[in-house]
């Protein structure tokens, strides 16, 4: 499903038009993007936490030479699926 898709199903779900449903999507998204920016965690009850989390820095090794070469840290989203997202996917018995 895509960005489309979706505003399509919650539109129809709540009656209202494609315009508004793709204003509150884009809104609910960018809400939650800003908010794992700015170092919060988002957690949605049954579905899920969104946090922002930091690598350590590493070493590696530059796969055309050999060398070895520094991998700096870095700041990822990161999504925690909750127990009820969880535990409906499992159970998920329909096709594909």
């Amino acid at each position: 499903m895509n960005r489309l898709e979706l505003v399509d199903r919650v539109a129809e779900r709540n009656g209202i038009s494609k315009a508004e449903a793709d204003r509150i999507v884009v809104s609910v998204f960018e809400e939650i993007m800003s908010a794992v920016t700015a170092g919060e965690s988002v957690t949605l009850i049954g579905f899920g936490t969104f946090r922002a989390v930091e690598s350590a820095p590493r070493t590696g090794r530059n796969p055309s030479t050999g060398q070895a070469i520094k991998i700096p840290a870095v700041r990822k989203p990161k999504f925690i699926a909750g127990t009820y997202f969880k535990e409906i996917v499992n159970d998920w018995e329909g096709e594909e």
